[in-house]
Parts: C-alpha cells; structure tokens; sequence
C-alpha cells in the first residue's frame, strides 16, 4: 500500500528490500523466464527454472533512459538496454494491433515539508519510454507463465480476466463525446483503442488523456479467478487483449504471485 509519505509492505523490510530484491553485483535467488527471441520478436522457445541472478547494475528509469538517449555510449549496459528497448517495441506494436488499450491512470508523488513531513505538493509523475519497456517485458512474463502453469494444471490455475464493458457503462462518456464531437465506438477493444488514438483536439492537450481518464472509470475491475470456476470464453483480458493472463512478476507485493510461483514450480517438477 502507498502512502503520501510511506510504504506498507507486504512483507518484512529485511525480505522486501534486500534478501528478494535484484541488487546489482549480488548473486540473488530467483524464478527465470528464459524466452528464445528472434531480431523481430517472435517467440521461438520458453522455458522456466530456478536461478541464481548476478545483475550488472541496478538502475532507475531515468538512468537507463540516458542509456538509450545517449547515442555516444557503447558499453555493455548501455547496448543491453537498447536492444531490450528495440524488442519492446516490437511486442507493444503487436499488442497495440491486437486491440490492447492505452488507458492513462496518472500516478503522482507528493513533495514533502522536511520538517513536518505533511504534503506540500503534488506533481504528475513522468512515465519515460524506459517504463514502457519494462513493462512490456512483465507482461511477456505473465502471459508466458499463465500458458504454461494452465497446461498443466487446467482446472487449478490462478489467472487474471478483465471483462468487457458493457455499452450502459459506457452511454455517458460515449454521450458527452458526441456532444463536442468526438465518436467513441466501445464495440471491441480494437475499435476503442483506435477512436482514443483518434480522439485529439489540437487547442487542448490534456483532452485526450482527460478522456483515457474517464474511459478507465467506465470499465469493469479486472478479477482474479482460478480457472476451472470460468467458461473459457470469460478468461479474456479486455484491456490487454490476451485470453490469458496471470500475475507473476511481483511476489514481494502480491500475494498472488506466490500462489502462482508455486504452482509454476510444481508445474516444472
């Protein structure tokens, strides 16, 4: 949980921050998704293990987009960087064509009074293109280990669905839409990701992420569900436009995930 001046963990300080956490030039534990990948990112091959990680550097976002912005640096960092970077891309223009949406859910952080510790201030957090990459690649994850721990366990698994919305939870925005003369067609997420990119008014910047806004409010929660509770035709994930999904990447903060570690880990033996 997120607080304005503080952080509630899921766990102890000692496992969360240290002992689980990927620290640069210290060998860690980990569960690895290894995927075979060509130049133009398709997936040749998975496979799933326990590892012991070493990292070559821990780095902010914002340190690692000077990597990608600074064309001048040839080390090996700043080259692994780009060319995760180069596949990222590749993965999100496919999701993007596949109908997976762009919904903007601002996150802020607070400046702070150094004596008080009361807010002072509140500014928009600044998402960099090296957000967007880790993201996709967490994502990859997810999906990567939803396949395979359903294959195994068919009935059992603990996945992730975000339902359609219906046309009702849509009718107000879909109205005040037309009313300035913007369409919003909801029909599939394909066409709602496109009437969103659609959706500028070149005097207003802020119109369009006003409306991605308003758009998430109109949708229904994703849901947590094992997958022998659901038809298979409710498993999809509307807003990532995936049949499936799960949440794996995140152990130290999601309970979730520990349940679907251990059943990756039963999955491979």
């Amino acid at each position: 949980t997120y607080l304005v001046d503080r952080r509630l963990d899921m766990l102890p300080k000692m496992l969360t921050e240290k002992l689980c956490s990927l620290v640069g030039n210290q060998d860690r534990f980990a569960f690895t998704v290894l995927l075979e990948v060509t130049p133009n990112a398709q997936i040749i091959d998975a496979d799933f293990c326990k590892s012991i990680i070493h990292s070559i550097g821990a780095h902010t976002y914002g340190e690692a987009q000077t990597m990608l912005d600074d064309p001048t640096r040839s080390d090996v960092k700043a080259e692994s960087v780009r060319h995760l970077n180069h596949l990222a891309k590749l993965f999100r223009k496919r999701r993007m064509d596949a109908g997976a949406l762009t919904l903007a859910s601002p996150e802020v952080r607070f400046v702070l009074d150094t004596e008080t510790q009361n807010p002072m201030d509140v500014q928009m957090y600044a998402l960099k293109e090296t957000n967007a990459l880790v993201e996709e690649f967490m994502l990859l994850a997810n999906i990567t280990v939803g396949k395979k721990i359903l294959r195994h366990f068919p009935t059992l698994s603990l996945l992730r669905r975000h339902p359609a919305p219906s046309k009702s939870q849509f009718t107000p925005l879909v109205s005040a839409a037309k009313a300035v003369g913007v369409d919003v067609h909801i029909e599939d997420s394909k066409r709602l990701a496109d009437s969103l990119d659609n959706a500028v008014r070149p005097d207003d910047p802020y119109f369009n992420k006003l409306l991605r806004i308003v758009c998430t409010r109109c949708m229904a929660p994703a849901q947590y569900f094992s997958s022998g509770e659901q038809l298979q035709e409710e498993w999809h994930h509307y807003g990532l436009a995936t049949h499936i999904y799960t949440h794996f990447t995140s152990p130290i903060r999601r309970y979730a995930d520990v349940v679907v570690h251990r059943l990756l880990s039963a999955a491979i033996g």
